[in-house]
């Protein structure tokens, strides 16, 4: 793999958050209350909704974010991201190379990428970071099968340049064995989205992380 852009201070937790997640509580409100508490990189998923609608929802969510200098990434779709002044674009692992999207979009974006094996990892060259899935079995998408385990972060990202944050069924609990298989962040759902305390889950998930000692990548923080 190519060596990673210099992206600095990329937040230890990763939001996924899409509106059925946190229903019946509006996306908007939940999304707040981590912001409140200290999340600072969201990834808008929302793969079913009309792109009008979705533009409106990611110009909503981009002020709202903006208003704590967290950043925004918005789910696939590169051009809407930057029509709404988003900080970057995540891409599924089936997607464009993130080189294509760089060269297409402007090489500011802030790219992420998904990946579900070291292939797929491999692959991943332009991007920032990756999500790699399932380390356990998540409960936000159980149709993906189960978890492959800790052991397999570890070989993901003993072989990757790129940081790389552990995704599916991440609980406080589960977030020591992430860091110390050389995750460099974890990415969070359901975890976050359906707590009935959004601000406690997330100190919760901060709290487990600097508790634990452990390698982690220089660009996040």
């Amino acid at each position: 793999m190519s060596e990673p852009r210099d992206v600095p201070d990329l937040p230890l937790l990763y939001l996924i958050a899409d509106r059925a997640t946190c229903a019946p509580r509006k996306l908007e409100d939940v999304l707040a209350e981590a912001l409140d508490a200290g999340v600072r990189l969201v990834q808008l998923r929302e793969k079913h909704l009309e792109m009008r609608e979705l533009r409106r929802l990611a110009a909503r969510l981009q002020r709202r974010t903006s208003n704590y200098e967290a950043r925004l990434l918005v789910n696939t779709h590169a051009g809407l991201a930057r029509d709404v002044g988003a900080a970057g674009v995540h891409l599924p692992s089936s997607g464009p190379d993130a080189w294509s999207v760089r060269r297409q979009y402007g090489s500011h974006l802030l790219i992420g990428r998904s990946t579900h094996n070291r292939t797929e990892c491999w692959k991943a060259e332009g991007a920032d970071f990756v999500t790699f899935s399932p380390i356990y079995s998540p409960g936000s998408k159980p149709g993906y099968g189960p978890g492959v385990g800790p052991r397999a972060l570890r070989r993901v990202t003993d072989c990757s340049s790129l940081p790389v944050y552990a995704l599916g069924g991440i609980t406080p609990g589960r977030v020591s064995a992430c860091k110390m298989n050389g995750a460099a962040g974890i990415a969070v759902m359901s975890g976050i989205l359906a707590a009935r305390h959004v601000s406690s889950a997330v100190r919760d998930y901060l709290e487990a992380w600097a508790s634990t000692s452990g390698p982690r990548h220089p660009q996040l923080s």
